[in-house]
């Protein structure tokens, strides 16, 4: 680097002060900008499930629900929609209650209850549709605990409910 270039270099560096925009970031935020097309999500469900069930999807439970931004979605797209999301993480919850939530009518937000617990342990309502997206099943390892964690999924969804999961993503999956 020549002198010139250094000196510059060296100049802007001090001219920067305070955290850089990294470090100031939402990671909440950016994970959801990154990753998460609710408004696609919520769509495809709905029309899925009327499509091969013959009638509407109203009530979803969302395991691994995080900042519930999908079951905030899902209650906001129909009237007669009710959501269950289900996360171990008590901060993240509180984040999506503050930023997806809150921004919900005081009706909508009547139709979704979110739970901090483990989607082992979790008794809920049967449902009709069961969410498990971003790949957050991933988290069990052993066989065992994916099938123990499958017939909790299994039970907690009406006879004719359906269980959706991504299997593949990126950009390519919607094309």
């Amino acid at each position: 680097m020549s002198r010139n270039k250094k000196e510059k270099h060296k100049k802007h560096k001090k001219q920067r002060s305070g955290p850089g925009r990294a470090e100031t970031a939402d990671k909440h935020a950016l994970y959801e900008s990154s990753v998460q097309n609710v408004e696609h999500e919520t769509e495809f469900v709905a029309n899925l499930f009327k499509e091969i069930r013959g009638r509407a999807a109203h009530a979803i439970r969302e395991d691994f629900c995080g900042t519930a931004h999908c079951a905030t979605a899902w209650v906001a797209l129909d009237a007669k929609n009710t959501a269950i999301g289900v996360d171990l993480d008590a901060d993240v919850l509180a984040w999506g209650r503050e930023h997806h939530l809150a921004k919900l009518t005081a009706e909508q937000q009547s139709r979704v209850t979110l739970l901090n617990e483990n989607v082992l342990t979790a008794k809920t309502a049967p449902v009709d549709v069961v969410l498990a997206m971003n790949f957050s099943y991933w988290i069990f390892k052993q066989r065992a605990e994916l099938v123990e964690y499958f017939s909790k999924v299994r039970a907690a969804l009406k006879d004719d409910g359906v269980f959706f999961l991504d299997a593949f993503g990126g950009y390519e999956a919607y094309q």
